[in-house]
């Protein structure tokens, strides 16, 4: 199996603002069109064998920027989905910060569901199906996973074999790239949440 880069979508005005999106098809402001150049620069130089992305609008559009005028494979993935949001959608995320929901939502994530929603472990059985169908395909060179931050959270347990409670405390930024090597007999994480231009914030 080859390397699996996953990236996060680039920022929309509802991440700024704080307010759920869920799979509402919010596009990227300025910003994440700028995120998502700058990322395309880096996979320029790398051979990829096929980028595929989450539906869902603002990872649409991210996958676009990435794979610019080169001729890569594009595939939409439903697999690679927002996490199921339920009835918080379109609220602001500070409106039920104390609810005992979202606090079980973040401690006990394998089981905890919003009313009308998904928990990360049914995200994970999907998203990983998902993944695992990209890598049938990719012979031995990398592919490309758009995709949102729980998702990549999700995506990162399974084959690290860590705890859904203890990878949410992972940060996932915007069009960050992080790496897994799963040509061997156990996975291996190359880096994680990696940001164009980081060194220039240090």
């Amino acid at each position: 199996m080859p390397i699996v880069l996953l990236i996060r979508h680039g920022e929309t005005e509802w991440n700024r603002s704080g307010r759920v999106m869920g799979d509402q098809p919010i596009p990227l402001n300025r910003t994440g069109e700028e995120q998502a150049r700058t990322c395309a620069g880096i996979l320029f130089r790398a051979p990829i064998a096929a980028i595929y992305t989450s539906p869902v609008l603002r990872a649409a559009q991210t996958a676009e920027i990435l794979r610019g005028p080169q001729k890569i494979p594009l595939h939409r993935v439903p697999g690679l989905s927002e996490i199921g949001v339920g009835d918080w959608i379109n609220r602001y995320w500070h409106e039920f910060a104390d609810d005992p929901a979202k606090r079980e939502w973040y401690t006990h994530p394998d089981r905890a569901r919003p009313s009308g929603g998904e928990t990360l472990r049914e995200v994970q059985l999907r998203a990983v199906a998902a993944v695992e169908q990209a890598l049938a395909h990719a012979h031995d060179t990398p592919v490309v996973i758009v995709t949102h931050g729980d998702v990549i959270r999700a995506i990162l347990a399974h084959y690290l074999h860590l705890d859904l409670a203890i990878i949410r405390q992972a940060r996932i930024d915007h069009v960050a790239i992080s790496g897994l090597d799963l040509t061997g007999a156990t996975a291996q994480l190359l880096f994680l949440n990696h940001r164009p231009g980081l060194e220039t914030l240090l």
